[in-house]
């Protein structure tokens, strides 16, 4: 791992307040630790639609996925670099840099666990990069339910498991979304959740309502719950993920993702 310096922590916290030139000309400026550019860069490019440039981006800082302590960033980055070299046609060039990336992790001698990770998400992308669809690696499918559960029925478990809370509260809903999205009646959930939006603060009910939303048809509320989870909900594990990175790992979002939408994501100042 690689201590980073205290102009490239302010560098990096420049972008994730909206200030994109601003923070990639500090970037520029600072000598040295040119991965962890390297990848704050490839994420910009992303939200910017310039895959190339992002994939270019990504080429230089993936094999030095080391350097970071959470192995999150490597996963987001290349659910983005495999969904951009498919939208942008670039699959074979995609292919030759994850068969190159993989061999030269062979070639580190690394413990069994490390290289069994490497081998599974290269084999996974190249899986995808070939068409392949809903692989062992993506999230479950999250469809939506027309005669799921009731939300009355889930106040029991409230109840049993967090007495403390309360079905009408954020807390409340916080913990009881996590079993709604997957069993309860679609339009029902996302009418809860929609009352305590801007309060919540797990990443997960924001994208599994854009999920659902998206699948509904509804792109106005998918965006805003998007939008909302940007702002109030993501959180970078590492000083250089500067955007929402996950947004690229789930199928029924890229239909929504307009260079627009992600412009916006990008802009918008983030509490971190």
């Amino acid at each position: 791992m690689v201590k980073i310096s205290v102009k490239l922590r302010k560098a990096l916290q420049t972008i994730r307040s909206g200030q994109i030139e601003a923070g990639l000309a500090q970037l520029a400026a600072i000598k040295g630790f040119e991965p962890q550019k390297a990848s704050a860069a490839a994420e910009v490019a992303y939200f910017q639609g310039d895959f190339a440039a992002a994939m270019h981006l990504d080429e230089q800082a993936l094999p030095f996925d080391g350097q970071w302590y959470a192995c999150n960033v490597l996963v987001e980055h290349l659910f983005a670099y495999s969904r951009a070299a498919r939208l942008s046609g670039n699959e074979a060039r995609a292919s030759q840099f994850l068969q190159r990336f993989l061999a030269e992790k062979e070639a580190l001698l690394l413990p069994d666990h490390h290289l069994h990770s490497y081998r599974y998400q290269v084999a996974q992308h190249l899986l995808r990069l070939a068409g392949a669809q809903q692989l062992p690696s993506d999230a479950p499918p999250l469809p939506p339910l027309a005669t799921g559960t009731s939300l009355e029925a889930f106040i029991p478990q409230l109840r049993q498991y967090r007495p403390k809370l309360t079905f009408d509260s954020a807390a409340g809903a916080d913990y009881l979304l996590h079993f709604m999205f997957k069993s309860g009646t679609t339009t029902d959930v996302l009418q809860y959740y929609g009352l305590y939006a801007d309060e919540l603060r797990t990443e997960n009910h924001h994208l599994s309502a854009a999920r659902l939303y998206a699948q509904l048809g509804d792109r106005a509320a998918a965006e805003k719950a998007l939008l909302t989870y940007a702002t109030t909900a993501w959180f970078p594990v590492e000083h250089t993920q500067v955007a929402p990175m996950r947004v690229w790992e789930f199928p029924e979002l890229l239909p929504i993702l307009t260079s627009e939408l992600t412009t916006r994501l990008l802009l918008l100042p983030k509490l971190v």
